[in-house]
């Protein structure tokens, strides 16, 4: 009796393991299938599309461009820029990063607008995207020496809207004489700081010396033009041939577009002189002095 029923109690035990098992087996896919699901959720990205704007690196230097959109999705990614043409991405790397952001990588073409009409070049894009921050990376090897676009969504700064070099007419007016010494195709070099907080504003004239002004702040207006305010000096021709001396400037400009006017001052000399460069009777002055010439 005794061992009848030992052997009905291992029969049971044995029918409870083999059935708990079984349900192991068959819980096995359905953790995996959950975590695949999981992975899918987790690289999840609705297109998005931004406007942008973007620092131009490239073998003769570095310039700003404006007006640029990006449409982005998990697949692809087109670029459009004014400046730079139209671009086709295939996105060969999406994911999804610990904190949240996306990261990706695709290869594809660049159609740039030039002097034989458009010609297609290789390029690759690299980008970062987070909830406050989106910034894409465009290399052209083939560009001039190689070319990189550093691409950011919004709005560009007002440091590099403006960075550029100007060309325009100047006059000159003191204490004890106005609007004088007009002169034609003269150059106003504006360049950005590397924080894009402030720029740096230079003028040379052959008679009036060097103008510079290092830390020039720059503010939007309402009308979407530039205001530019700053200090800094000048270093002027002696009389007769001297050694030329250091003065004290102030710079006043707007941009607006293409065009700076500017006024660049020096309280110490004759009275108070300053130069004006693209002023809006530069014309009617010119012409005057031709006049008399």
């Amino acid at each position: 009796m005794e061992k009848h029923l030992y052997k009905h109690l291992i029969s049971v035990k044995m029918r409870k393991f083999l059935f708990s098992l079984a349900a192991a087996l068959l819980l096995i896919p359905m953790f995996t299938s959950c975590s695949d699901d999981d992975k899918d959720e987790g690289i999840r990205f609705d297109e998005q599309t931004y406007s942008a704007w973007s620092k131009v690196v490239f073998g003769y230097g570095i310039m700003f461009d404006a007006g640029e959109t990006l449409q982005v999705s998990q697949n692809q990614i087109t670029f459009h820029s004014g400046t730079w043409g139209d671009g086709l991405f295939t996105v060969g790397e999406f994911r999804q990063n610990e904190d949240g952001s996306f990261s990706l990588t695709g290869t594809g073409t660049v159609s740039i607008d030039g002097h034989n009409g458009k010609k297609d070049y290789d390029a690759t894009v690299s980008g970062q995207i987070s909830q406050n921050s989106q910034t894409f990376t465009i290399t052209l090897p083939t560009v001039m020496g190689g070319t990189v676009l550093h691409v950011t969504a919004g709005d560009i700064p007002a440091a590099a809207a403006v960075d550029g070099t100007y060309t325009g007419g100047t006059y000159v007016s003191a204490a004890y004489f106005q609007k004088q010494y007009a002169t034609q195709g003269e150059k106003t070099t504006v360049k950005a700081n590397d924080a894009l907080d402030a720029v740096s504003v230079s003028y040379t004239s052959a008679t009036w010396g060097e103008f510079t002004f290092e830390h020039v702040n720059v503010s939007l207006d309402e009308d979407g033009s530039y205001t530019l305010t700053g200090e800094g000096k000048t270093l002027m021709p002696g009389m007769g041939g001297g050694a030329p001396k250091e003065y004290a400037a102030n710079c006043n400009g707007n941009i607006s577009g293409k065009t700076l006017t500017a006024s660049f001052s020096v309280p110490g000399v004759m009275g108070g002189t300053t130069v004006y460069f693209n002023a809006d009777d530069f014309d009617e002055v010119f012409a005057a002095a031709q006049t008399e010439e």
